[in-house]
């Protein structure tokens, strides 16, 4: 299966989170913020990334665009309970996710077997979108 990193500031989250993807054949790795989980991702070879969009040290925002510059072709997950920038814009910060390259977002709260769906379709896309490219 997949190796992913799970990135969240959430830690019993990030437990569940990780139990299911792994109770699935994946390996998982973890972060509790952005900053730890670039470096993580810059020491090993990720097929996936599971990353919440409002965290300290480091946003989302930032951790997924490091990443997609890093690793075009990894696939991305991006969570978040669905927090705006500001109140009168409007701006969700899974709608700036998705601009930024992330294949699949979930808004917190969300089934495991949502999460499980999500890692799924995002290796499914990006293994569509390699095969293309070489085609």
């Amino acid at each position: 299966m997949a190796n992913i990193l799970v990135i969240d500031d959430d830690k019993l989250f990030v437990t569940l989170m990780v139990h299911t993807l792994t109770k699935h054949g994946h390996q998982v790795a973890f972060a509790f913020d952005g900053a730890t989980g670039t470096r993580a991702f810059a020491k090993a070879r990720f097929d996936a990334v599971v990353c919440d969009m409002v965290m300290p040290e480091q946003e989302g925002v930032q951790t997924i665009r490091q990443m997609r510059a890093e690793q075009p072709d990894i696939a991305i997950v991006a969570i978040s309970g669905g927090l705006s920038f500001s109140h009168s814009s409007k701006i969700d910060v899974l709608d700036i996710a998705k601009r930024l390259g992330a294949d699949v977002t979930l808004k917190k709260p969300f089934q495991l077997s949502e999460l499980v769906a999500a890692v799924d379709q995002a290796l499914a896309s990006r293994n569509s979108a390699q095969t293309a490219a070489q085609g």
